[in-house]
């Protein structure tokens, strides 16, 4: 028989805790005397170690306490508490998805506030909405492309598109130099600092849609809003779309002007 202090020597534990688990019921003294003095035999160690075990493993009080009671109603104890065990990893898998879940929703808003530039409440609020029951895929929402609007090759190629909310170092650069460009909307879109920006993101573009600019201009005139509408790309609201097209176009027939002034040399 183990005293109460030897056995939270033994099991390197509080004495308080084994009060607790007593409190409780999840282990209770073998042998009390004068209503004073708590002992514990070996079954009570042994059931110790195994509370001590299930705690490791995450498991809570309560859970502790349907995992004896299982173990104490069923046939073979083994099988009783793989069953429990099993159930456990069950739990801690929707748990991690929970987490997922709740991780890109917090950058999804993230990037929400970095690309308009403000707190748009109702709006965001909308889109975390519309990602709530989509399916992760690799903790992100991946948008769904309609044969009817693309074909197979150029669905491979949206499919490699960084995601809003995910951590895609891809997906920083974008939001970042999104935020710039709103940032700079002020500035005409062909002074020095909007086409300093217009390269960068031109060039990001095409590193996204793999050199393809047909598929690039497709996929913009999709995005970008009819009057009084939001575009299906959060962020991308009229004004800054026809700003971002201005300072595109202008950087393109100056690049363009320049190679032809190249090759005529």
């Amino acid at each position: 028989m183990y005293s109460i202090g030897e056995l939270a020597k033994i099991a390197n534990i509080s004495r308080r805790t084994l009060h607790y688990y007593n409190e409780i019921g999840l282990l209770s003294p073998t042998k009390i005397k004068n209503n004073l003095y708590r002992y514990y035999d070996e079954g009570a160690l042994m059931k110790l170690q195994k509370i001590l075990l299930l705690k490791s493993l995450g498991f809570t009080l309560e859970q502790m306490k349907e995992v004896f009671v299982k173990s104490g109603q069923a046939h073979k104890e083994n099988e009783s508490w793989i069953q429990s065990l099993e159930e456990q990893m069950e739990w801690i898998e929707r748990e991690k998805n929970e987490l997922v879940r709740k991780q890109l929703l917090l950058q999804t808003t993230i990037h929400a506030i970095r690309m308009s530039g403000k707190i748009e409440v109702r709006e965001i609020n909308g889109l975390i909405q519309a990602l709530q029951g989509r399916e992760l895929d690799n903790g992100a929402v991946r948008p769904v492309f309609s044969r009817e609007d693309f074909t197979q090759e150029e669905i491979e190629v949206l499919s490699g598109l960084p995601v809003l909310g995910s951590f895609d170092p891809r997906a920083e650069r974008y939001v970042e130099l999104i935020g710039a460009i709103r940032s700079n909307m002020h500035l005409s879109p062909v002074s020095p600092e909007a086409q300093r920006l217009a390269e960068q993101l031109y060039h990001l573009a095409l590193e996204f849609f793999q050199g393809n600019a047909a598929l690039l201009d497709k996929y913009w005139s999709r995005i970008v809003p009819e009057a009084g509408e939001t575009s299906p790309v959060y962020g991308h609201d009229r004004e800054l779309a026809a700003y971002i097209e201005e300072m595109i176009e202008y950087f393109v027939q100056d690049e363009q002007e320049d190679r032809a002034g190249r090759e005529s040399e």
